[in-house]
């Protein structure tokens, strides 16, 4: 068995992808990132799945790339065909991805966690940007990632420095949406909800926000009305709009 396994039942509108490297703390090879990106590519394509969850097994969530795996002079194109493409599947993904952080994201493992839509921790995860500390410049997207989510000092400061953050303060700074003892029954609450909603709504709204900071408020008004033009004319929002007046709670079906 590879260590990038899918759980997805059928009928089953949520798909958890998990990595599964115990031993290494779920560090992943060039050959798993790329495995990682399939999988979300796949889910992508699949229409019976509505939400996503990304997860480690066992007490780990990723410590990063797996340096025993490593041969050979890596190259630009490498990367961007393993790493960064795991990265890529997981933010442009057309259904939301729940993080799931039950222990330590490091490195590459912290760049897959906030790559994902919503990112829920333990209380005694810890999550940490370190590839200085082996003396390496940051990919898998941190650069990009960081800034949207914290201020840019804030950004270069955790990079420069490497510096783990426990849970709490991860959540502080905005990189954890929630910490909890309870990880499980949270999981399975947001993840359930983000499912049962709008699908295509949801979807859209992904997008608007994922490209929000690079267009002006006009390109993103324009973005918006078009988004809405379309989202106007699915099943879901018929159904949403005669629960709305009908007084009860919509059924959406993620058409």
């Amino acid at each position: 068995m590879g260590t990038i396994r899918v759980e997805h039942h059928e009928e089953d509108p949520i798909a958890t992808v998990v990595i599964s490297n115990p031993e290494r703390r779920n560090a992943i090879s060039r050959e798993d990132a790329q495995a990682l990106a399939d999988a979300f590519r796949e889910i992508d394509a699949d229409d019976s799945v509505r939400a996503a969850v990304l997860t480690g097994e066992g007490d780990a969530f990723c410590a990063g790339i797996d340096v025993t795996s490593v041969e050979g002079e890596p190259t630009a194109d490498l990367i961007d065909r393993s790493f960064h493409a795991a990265v890529r599947e997981i933010a442009t993904c057309s259904v939301p991805v729940v993080a799931r952080l039950d222990g330590p994201a490091v490195g590459a493992g912290a760049s897959l966690a906030v790559a994902c839509d919503l990112v829920y921790a333990d209380a005694d995860a810890r999550i940490g940007f370190s590839f200085v500390r082996i003396g390496l410049t940051a990919d898998t997207g941190a650069t990009w990632l960081l800034p949207r989510l914290v201020d840019t000092q804030t950004a270069f400061e955790l990079l420069a420095s490497g510096r783990i953050l426990d849970a709490p303060e991860a959540a502080d700074l905005g990189l954890v949406t929630e910490t909890t003892t309870d990880l499980d029954a949270v999981v399975d609450d947001r993840v359930t909800d983000l499912a049962n909603g709008p699908t295509r709504a949801i979807s859209s709204i992904r997008r608007l926000v994922r490209r929000a900071s690079s267009n002006t408020l006009e390109e993103q008004l324009e973005a918006e009305a078009r988004a809405q033009l379309e989202a106007y004319h699915t099943a879901d929002s018929s159904e949403g709009m005669a629960a709305f007046l009908e007084d009860r709670e919509p059924a959406f079906e993620g058409r």
